[in-house]
Parts: C-alpha cells; structure tokens; sequence
C-alpha cells in the first residue's frame, strides 16, 4: 500500500513538473500569437490634434491611423496610412491643406518628416508637389532639398529645395527651372 500511495505521489510530481514546463512554453517571449514588437505603442484610429495659439485654431491634423510610440527616450508619433493637415488663417478659416501618405511626428524636437506624395495646397490656387517634406513647428517654417514643383494659375517652377514659412508664404527656391511672374520690388526665387 505504501508503494502504491509512493507511486502516485511520484506521478502527481512528475505530472505536475510537466504541467509547469508546457506552462513556461507558453511565455510571452515564446508565443508566437503575440506580437512583441507593438508593446509601448498606443494604436489610435481616425486620430484628429488641433493645435491653436490663444484660443484661436491654427493647424488640424488629421488621420486614419495614429501608432504613438511612447518609449522614454524618444518617443514619436507614426502615422503609416497618411494624413492631412489644414492650416488655418486668423479668422478660423481653412487657408491650406497638405496630404501625404507617411509621416512621423517628434514632440521633443517639433520637427515632423512628411513624405510619398505630399501636396500641398491652398485657396488662393497654390500648389506644392514634393516626395518628402520636413514641417518645423517650433521655427513655423517648411522645407525640402528633394524636388519640388509649385504651381500658380499662372506660373509652374521646378525647383531643387523649398523653404517657406508654415502658412506657405515667403517661399524661397533653390535652382528654379520654369517661368515666374516677379512683382516690381521682389527679389527673385521668392514668392509671397
């Protein structure tokens, strides 16, 4: 009797060593239904940021996916699927909207990367056609050293850099390539 109770002692040990072991096959490291790349990131659909300057509503960003990345040392925020800003000028009008179809923006610089198809355009007919953009929001300033094409009603200029301010004003070109109306007093390569 002794050696049969031994017996079922040492078989419940053995069982539940054995239950612990698949238990440790099942660790999240292992499992191959989690992925563990996407820990430390916040996934937001149909995201929407405003941003506004004294109560007034400056730039909306919006977006069908957000993935906010928050690690501690630099977190960022991805927008894989594309987005769409719209500026807006002092009386809460939409002035401009640029899309894309990649971006990532970094709060701790202000700088956002903006590229693959990026346009740009605005209510007075103006339109800047780049594959990549850098948006500073700290300076307010836009800029590119890829190509650009900006078109007017009445002007097409292929350029070799962009810069202008965040409102899409004061705009300075490098090597220009195309026809340029240039109001009396206005220095050339930049355009209000």
């Amino acid at each position: 009797m002794r050696y049969l109770s031994a017996v079922r002692h040492g078989l419940s040990l053995n069982l539940l060593i054995l239950l612990f072991s698949s238990c440790q096959q099942d660790a999240p490291d292992k499992n191959p239904g989690l992925d563990t790349s996407q820990l430390g990131v916040e996934r937001i659909e149909q995201v929407e940021i405003i941003y506004s300057d004294s109560a007034v509503v400056r730039v909306r960003i919006s977006g069908p996916l957000m993935l906010n990345h928050l690690q501690a040392s630099n977190p960022f925020q991805e927008f894989p699927r594309g987005l769409k800003v719209e500026f807006f000028n002092p009386f809460g009008l939409v002035s401009s909207v640029m899309t894309a179809k990649y971006a990532v923006r970094y709060p701790s610089t202000g700088l956002t990367y903006i590229r693959d198809e990026v346009v740009w355009r605005s209510t007075e007919q103006k339109t800047l056609e780049t594959p990549e953009l850098t948006w500073d929001e700290r300076e307010k300033k836009v800029f590119t050293q890829k190509f650009a094409v900006v078109t007017t009603l009445v002007d097409t200029v292929y350029s070799h850099g962009f810069q202008a301010g965040q409102d899409f004003r004061d705009i300075k070109l490098n090597a220009i390539d195309g026809s340029m109306n240039v109001q009396e007093g206005q220095q050339p390569g930049t355009s209000n």
